[in-house]
């Protein structure tokens, strides 16, 4: 049996993809949050808010976006 039957049996031919899943881009999702995060925790703490006060509101935004909430 050669290397070429067995990567693509003929029992493939006519096979027909009839359902496949939505493409969710949660990368896109992902990249944008931390981008928001970052504006956010900078302009938290240029408002004077405390290292540990900038954490945890941004973790809350950071859950919100992530749907934790949901």
């Amino acid at each position: 049996m050669s290397a070429e039957n067995e990567d693509f049996p003929e029992d493939w031919e006519g096979v027909e993809v009839t359902d496949t899943a939505p493409v969710i881009d949660h990368y896109g999702a992902v990249k944008r949050a931390a981008s928001i995060v970052g504006d956010l925790r900078k302009e938290l703490r240029a408002e004077g808010f405390t290292k540990e006060e900038t954490f945890e509101l941004v973790q809350v935004y950071w859950a919100s976006e992530m749907g934790v909430f949901d």
